[in-house]
């Protein structure tokens, strides 16, 4: 009977004060763009490593991100991405559990405060990890977070080194071990509380799938939303799995022209086109091929002719890779930005649909993505050594009768054409035109349908802060391709019973609402959700954001006590009638 009575006090403590065990809940199995709902269209941004390789600092970083807000957050780029070399070498240089150290000489505010310097601009930030267990935790034997275990418990000494690209001495974990999925647990906690919003994974190879597990597992568990790059090189033939855990993948070798005075060349990017044609089938919503990073705006330093530059573009917009800047933004030339914030282009890029190959030859390539509204997105490219043209064939995309054409990088419309269309071009150059089939009701292009063709992803990071007893600030992410913003609020009363989401503010232009109508009495609390909207619709609801509780355990622990007083009082008097019971006797 105490027992019973025990377990009753302890599940009524837990309905009261919120507190639920973790183990009664299932880990579901980790899929990305179902976890962290993110990946809904190719990520955009800027990551360090083309031009800053191996000397990030707190203060280029930072540089970075003040242009990306100015120049090109309102064209949909979001992510400031430090990839690599921010960390101490952890051959013998870890923290307390076992982790990397952030380098104090490089960045002496620590990843926290830059990441919250990214946030304020408006922009996400992107961080950087290698599969494993550093050398430095192993020979210290350091324990694994909120465990009795330690490094030397996890470790497979069998398979030796993971194979990594910068550094050696990262020992492979056995997942088998307890406490393995526990460090890996700790490592995207501490992650997680920089404010990161996306992860770089590199050294992936076919037998780090379980790895891959593990950290997705872990991320999910943070339960902040993290978007998972994997990198680099990936074998198709593990696709399906790539996208089950991550929401983008590495096709190829980096882009970069090692030993060479530039940051790339043509033979590293025109490998590219055969990437596209294999991958294709495998990109959608949740996960995207990724082609590595665009290095088209340092002029000369860049490698590439302009002609280059801009099929280099084009390509990474018709496949709808990941669509991330390379080049050192505080040295940008002006073709460049140019081709980096074509909004039609970008449209091409965000539009939902990787690119298929329609034909190619020796010397030149043609793909298209088709549209939910029954126009199409057509890449023409010459990647021949001379001039010559390049021609695609209505029929061959099964429409009948003539078709509207329209330039994409011009914004002129071309006219009607009756059974295709061709161009003329340059070696290595390139066309992206719009093409609306006369029959479809409507034969104008509009910009406006390529640029924005769903309803915005759900808004993300949202976060509130309670500042009197009459006043709310709910702040969020911006969202591409978000005209205005809705705040929906709940009320949850001090015994935790919530009455459903109500719209408080609409037509919202800026990521941030203050609530003035929040009246807080003693045991309650507010949640509130957000949703992007523009033509096209509106955007499913964001994570709940609750305001702190604090006040429920006021309420909750003399409750508490006082039903605990009443059932004791209760045994107790059962105990002393049946012993009364048993002296008579």
């Amino acid at each position: 009977m105490l027992k019973k009575i025990i377990t009753t006090l302890l599940s009524f403590s837990f309905l009261l004060c919120g507190n639920f065990p973790v183990s009664i809940f299932d880990i579901e199995e980790a899929k990305a763009s179902s976890y962290n709902s993110l990946g809904d269209r190719p990520f955009m941004g800027w990551s360090s490593w083309s031009s800053i390789r191996k000397k990030p600092t707190e203060q280029n970083i930072k540089a970075a991100a003040d242009v990306m807000a100015a120049k090109f957050k309102s064209h949909g780029y979001q992510y400031i991405n430090l990839d690599d070399y921010y960390m101490l070498d952890w051959t013998t240089a870890v923290d307390k559990y076992g982790r990397w150290v952030v380098d104090p000489k490089k960045f002496p505010n620590g990843m926290k405060a830059l990441g919250d310097y990214i946030h304020h601009k408006g922009l996400k930030f992107g961080l950087y990890v290698t599969l494993g267990i550093p050398k430095g935790a192993v020979d210290q034997n350091t324990p694994i977070e909120g465990t009795p275990y330690h490094a030397k418990d996890i470790v497979n000494f069998s398979k030796g080194q993971k194979v990594n690209f910068n550094f050696k001495n990262m020992y492979a974990i056995d997942f088998s071990k307890p406490g393995a999925q526990e460090y890996i647990d700790s490592w995207a906690q501490m992650f997680a509380s920089y404010g990161v919003d996306y992860l770089k994974i590199d050294g992936v190879r076919n037998q780090d799938i379980q790895d891959v597990e593990a950290w997705a597992k872990a991320l999910k568990k943070t339960g902040r939303p993290i978007h998972v790059e994997l990198s680099n090189n990936l074998d198709i033939k593990h696709a399906s799995t790539w996208k089950e855990l991550s929401n983008g993948w590495r096709t190829d070798h980096d882009v970069e022209a090692y030993g060479k005075p530039t940051l790339t060349n043509w033979k590293k990017v025109s490998r590219r086109f055969d990437d596209a044609a294999e991958w294709h089938k495998h990109a959608g919503p949740g996960g995207w091929n990724d082609f590595d990073s665009l290095n088209v705006a340092n002029g000369g330093k860049d490698g590439l002719t302009e002609e280059e530059k801009r099929s280099y573009v084009s390509l990474w917009a018709i496949a709808s890779s990941q669509f991330v800047i390379g080049n050192d933004l505080t040295k940008l030339d002006d073709y460049g930005i140019s081709l980096l914030t074509n909004d039609e282009i970008i449209g091409a890029n965000q539009s939902g649909a990787a690119g298929k190959r329609l034909y190619k030859t020796a010397a030149s390539q043609v793909f298209y993505q088709k549209l939910p509204d029954g126009s199409y997105n057509i890449g023409l490219f010459n990647t021949g050594t001379s001039s010559q043209n390049v021609s695609v064939k209505w029929a061959d995309l099964g429409v009948e009768g003539s078709a509207m054409v329209h330039d994409m990088w011009s914004h002129q419309d071309l006219g009607s054409m009756d059974s295709g269309f061709t161009t003329e071009l340059s070696t290595h150059a390139s066309r992206m035109v719009h093409v609306i089939p006369t029959s479809l009701s409507g034969n104008r292009y509009t910009p406006y349908d390529v640029k924005i063709s769903s309803v915005p992803a759900a808004p993300d990071w949202v976060m509130v802060d309670r500042k009197d007893q009459n006043s709310v600030t709910i702040t969020w992410n911006p969202i591409y391709g978000a005209e205005s913003y809705t705040v929906y609020r709940k009320t949850i009363n001090r015994f935790g019973f919530s009455s459903g989401y109500t719209l408080i503010a609409a037509n919202l232009t800026e990521p941030n609402f203050e609530d003035k109508t929040a009246t807080f009495r003693a045991g309650g609390s507010y949640s509130y959700v957000v949703t992007g909207k523009n033509a096209i619709g509106e955007s499913a609801k964001s994570p709940k954001a609750q305001t702190d509780s604090q006040s429920l355990m006021l309420v909750a622990i003399p409750m508490m006590l006082f039903f605990t007083v009443i059932i004791l009082l209760k045994l107790f008097s059962t105990i002393r009638d049946k012993y009364q019971l048993y002296r008579t006797a």
